[in-house]
């Protein structure tokens, strides 16, 4: 069995190579080829435990996950966690891997395949709200799909250590820290958000709002909300990873108990790889990801055979 730790999963990581992989998630996740047990959490003092299994015709495992928001303060990860990857047949352990490195790739993945279909091609501005974990790794993987000339940031703590590592890994881009969100958006033609605020983290104005694709990572509970009233105002269809979204996120939670969005507006990202759509200069678009175990089997796969192919992991005795 291998122990892949986040030292090894940083190794061989590609950008390009990990948004093909979560696209083929996507399609298997279409085309019905999996099992997913309802994601089960349980949350205690203000600290989560998830548990994601999953099944494939290949592969299946599952990843553990703890959410304990207070530990960025205290200059810890706010997400940690182990995924265990087992052998289709026989159940066989084949390896152990960091979840939190998963999970931040996985994601990062995850925003950029709906900033692929749900942003225009000449996109060259991204705005980052949330200057933590997963705000670089969304920054990365937007990065590896459009040619992004200029990084806005904005984050309630201090961004310049951010900012800094930014431009040490995208030379190539002007990273900009932002006075607030009004700028931000104002400057951005992709805006992520990826924090855990309780309320809008945007500015509620529809015309500073529109014609951007946003890309909502952050709210994973019912109470929790990233982007203002005046998104749904303007865009047509939101595009989810699952419709496990619309009972789990306050993103889509609030606005559809006050009518500000149907259900039957809701749709699939998996829909848009086969029929991909056209996006108008004008246009609004709106993708949420709550995650998803399919994913993180996905991604440990990957991980596994690339460490098994440069000999990055720790061989574990049983």
């Amino acid at each position: 069995m291998l122990f892949i730790n986040a030292k090894n999963i940083e190794a061989i990581a590609d950008p390009a190579e990990m948004i093909k992989t979560v696209e083929s998630a996507f399609i298997a996740l279409g085309k019905g080829d999996y099992v997913m047990p309802a994601r089960f959490g349980f949350e205690h003092q203000g600290k989560t435990i998830l548990f994601m299994p999953c099944f494939t015709p290949e592969i299946f495992g599952a990843k553990t996950l703890t959410i304990v928001p207070e530990n960025r303060a205290k200059g810890l990860p706010s997400i940690d966690g182990l995924v265990m990857l087992n052998h289709s047949e026989t159940g066989e352990p084949l390896a152990i891997l960091d979840a939190k490195s998963i999970t931040a790739w996985r994601t990062g993945a995850t925003g950029a395949l709906g900033a692929k279909y749900l942003s225009r091609k000449n996109s060259d501005s991204l705005g980052i709200v949330g200057c933590g974990v997963q705000g670089l790794y969304q920054t990365l993987c937007i990065c590896a799909i459009r040619d992004i000339k200029k990084i806005n940031l904005y984050d309630i703590g201090d961004t310049a250590s951010f900012a800094d590592k930014l431009r040490s890994c995208l030379p190539q881009a002007a990273v900009e820290r932002c006075k607030d969100t009004a700028e931000l958006v104002k400057k951005s033609d992709i805006i992520v958000t990826t924090t855990f605020s309780e309320k809008p983290v945007l500015p509620d104005d529809a015309a500073l709002l529109k014609g951007k694709c946003y890309i909502a990572v952050g709210s994973y509970k019912p109470h929790v909300r990233e982007l203002p009233d005046g998104v749904f105002s303007l865009a047509g269809d939101v595009y989810v990873d699952l419709m496990h979204a619309c009972e789990e996120s306050g993103d889509l939670i609030s606005p559809m108990n006050r009518g500000l969005l149907k259900k039957d507006n809701v749709k699939l990202l998996h829909s848009l790889i086969d029929s991909p759509i056209t996006i108008a200069p004008e246009e609004t678009t709106v993708f949420k990801t709550v995650g998803m175990a399919l994913n993180d089997i996905f991604a440990a796969r990957y991980f596994y055979n690339k460490a098994l192919e440069k000999g990055c992991c720790v061989r574990l005795e049983m």
